[in-house]
């Protein structure tokens, strides 16, 4: 049985998924600007892509890869998503 809207643990578009990557940049303590240094990214740049909707994968993960994550695909079932939360095992 799918959920058809599950915002709080899985991002619906690029700009999201690149907020969510600022997000954890700062809780370890990096500002947006050394982020986007770190991405070779200008923070410029940047900043646009936190408004689209569609962002190029590469950049995705060269921002992911300086904020220390990495991207991943997980099976869209409420049993990975009980595994990935914890609340089955």
């Amino acid at each position: 049985m799918r959920r058809s809207n599950v915002k709080s643990e899985y991002t619906s578009n690029a700009g999201e998924l690149v907020h969510e990557i600022i997000r954890h940049a700062r809780s370890q303590g990096s500002s947006q600007k050394k982020l986007a240094a770190q991405a070779g990214l200008s923070e410029a740049s940047l900043s646009r892509m936190k408004s689209l909707d569609d962002v190029r994968l590469s950049s995705i993960s060269k921002l992911a890869a300086a904020a220390g994550l990495r991207l991943a695909l997980v099976p869209d079932d409420d049993l990975a998503e009980r595994i990935i939360r914890g609340d089955l095992l």
